[in-house]
């Protein structure tokens, strides 16, 4: 996980200024990115819908010595006492994918509220239009003895489900499915909802490294937006 985390340390202070103080993570997950943000000296903030990924992600960032702070709420119903508060908000890990469609645009403008004026917001997701365009319904088999792991898409349509199969090897009777129900929003539609929200200045890579994005190869699809 540290080497993860030095990665993401690196990659993510390409984007800090010395003005940059306080961050927001959204859907922060176990809290690597908030880890990331912190050891580069920023204040973070993280939230996430899921109470248990809240308790790890505390548990993880004492391991660095960091004292940030971690709040359960989804990023519709972020309280209004955050309003202005960050100078700088990330969403990486595919994390508003898991926003349903009609949640979506009030998600965006809580973003966009609690980001102080100039405030930067990059997110990432996959960029479903490859994704739909290849049609390649699995996405990876791997192994972890005994267990054989197949991830895989249902057909394409709105939402998608992404599917993990987990079998044991050796008695193919011991499996589970896990299903997770993706919106797959893909860049035309994330700008204009940046666009009405009040973001300016969007641009979209396919890396954190700013890369040039190609939406008929690109793997992900980061786009960086400014609160004027």
């Amino acid at each position: 996980a540290s080497k993860v985390i030095s990665m993401r340390k690196k990659l993510l202070k390409k984007f800090l200024t010395p003005e940059i103080k306080t961050a927001v993570d959204l859907g922060c997950g176990t809290g690597n990115d908030s880890i990331s943000l912190g050891l580069n000296g920023i204040d973070v903030t993280g939230f996430d819908i899921s109470g248990k990924m809240i308790e790890k992600a505390k548990t993880n960032s004492k391991k660095f010595n960091l004292n940030l702070k971690f709040f359960k709420y989804s990023l519709d119903e972020i309280p209004s006492k955050f309003n202005n508060q960050f100078d700088f908000a990330v969403s990486l890990g595919n994390s508003l994918a898991l926003i349903e469609k009609n949640k979506i645009k009030k998600s965006i403008e809580r973003i966009f509220d609690i980001l102080k004026p100039k405030g930067i917001f990059i997110l990432q997701v996959l960029n479903y239009t490859a994704i739909k365009k290849a049609e390649s319904r699995i996405v990876n088999i791997s192994q972890n003895p005994p267990n054989v792991y197949v991830r895989f898409y249902d057909l394409f349509k709105m939402p998608l489900n992404f599917n993990i199969l987990r079998f044991n090897r050796d008695n193919p009777k011991d499996f589970e499915l896990l299903t997770t129900k993706l919106f797959p929003y893909d860049k035309d539609f994330l700008f204009s909802i940046l666009k009405k929200t009040g973001f300016k200045n969007i641009k979209s890579y396919s890396s954190l490294n700013k890369e040039k994005f190609d939406k008929n190869k690109s793997k992900d699809l980061i786009i960086v937006a400014n609160k004027n």
